[in-house]
């Protein structure tokens, strides 16, 4: 049987923004794509946005306001239907609708402007490499913008000089079509800004110039590509659309007065905001 709720509101989005709205305006949340920050981010009081997203995530959850995880959500008229993984539905009457997320949604109206901005990381393993302690490294340009070098993952322990990377390129969706824009080129590029940092391949013995080093080489792990922004729409009164980002909304969160629900208990007892 079709389970059945009635919300004044429901805020539709997974996102780090979406989540501090529901937790400042104590309002239940259905979660459509999981877009959770890299690991890298950080958010401008402070501290990393990934930290942040999963603190919001277990107190919302903890409160019943995180409603679902859903693979998809179709709107229709004043009802919202949320479909599971598992393909498990329930419905929703709602007389508003707040939105911080298009993916995964249907029946929405058709959008004023589509975003073609997309954030591109390629993870990559750095071998044979020298062990170094440089932590971030930066370019002027869009393609590979950003490189964070990070202690590997692939060694059990504390290896702060043995680093892995990742790199953060900006890109539109044209580029994401151009093989001068895959990761094979990021690749390219990333070898050069690495040796002009002085970054060498491990060592590899000695000549009558000195010390040797064997060429260094890089391996892409993955690469993963996460829309900007969501598709710009217009407001109704049933949709209404956020685009606020989460510096916008983050500061409320240490400035709410107390009050009394649920969540904010919650929060004092176990001291996770």
């Amino acid at each position: 049987m079709l389970k059945e709720y009635t919300y004044d509101k429901i805020i539709i989005g997974g996102n780090l923004s979406a989540l501090i709205y529901a937790y400042d305006k104590k309002l239940p949340l259905i979660i459509n794509n999981l877009s959770l920050p890299h690991r890298f981010e950080k958010i401008n009081v402070g501290g990393s946005k990934l930290e942040l997203w999963n603190k919001l995530y277990f107190l919302l959850s903890l409160s019943g306001l995180k409603l679902l995880d859903a693979a998809t959500v179709r709107i229709r008229e004043n009802k919202i239907t949320a479909t599971t993984e598992n393909s498990t539905a329930t419905k929703f009457n709602i007389n508003q609708i707040i939105i911080f997320d298009n993916e995964n949604v249907t029946g929405l109206p058709e959008p004023i402007k589509k975003d073609d901005e997309f954030m591109v990381l390629d993870w990559m393993i750095a071998k044979p490499c020298t062990k170094h302690t440089i932590e971030y490294l930066c370019t002027e340009d869009n393609f590979v913008k950003e490189i964070f070098f990070y202690p590997t993952d692939r060694i059990q322990g504390n290896h702060l000089d043995r680093r892995d990377l990742v790199t953060i390129s900006f890109l539109t969706r044209e580029q994401l079509m151009d093989f001068n824009f895959s990761d094979t080129y990021a690749r390219f590029k990333t070898l050069k800004i690495m040796a002009d940092a002085g970054i060498k391949g491990s060592k590899s013995g000695f000549s009558e110039r000195g010390q040797i080093h064997h060429r260094l080489k890089l391996e892409v792990q993955k690469r993963e590509v996460k829309k900007m922004k969501m598709d710009l729409y217009p407001n109704t009164d049933f949709m209404v659309f956020n685009y606020k980002s989460p510096e916008e909304l983050c500061s409320k969160l240490k400035d709410l007065p107390d009050d009394v629900s649920y969540i904010s208990k919650l929060n004092k007892v176990f001291n996770i905001l």
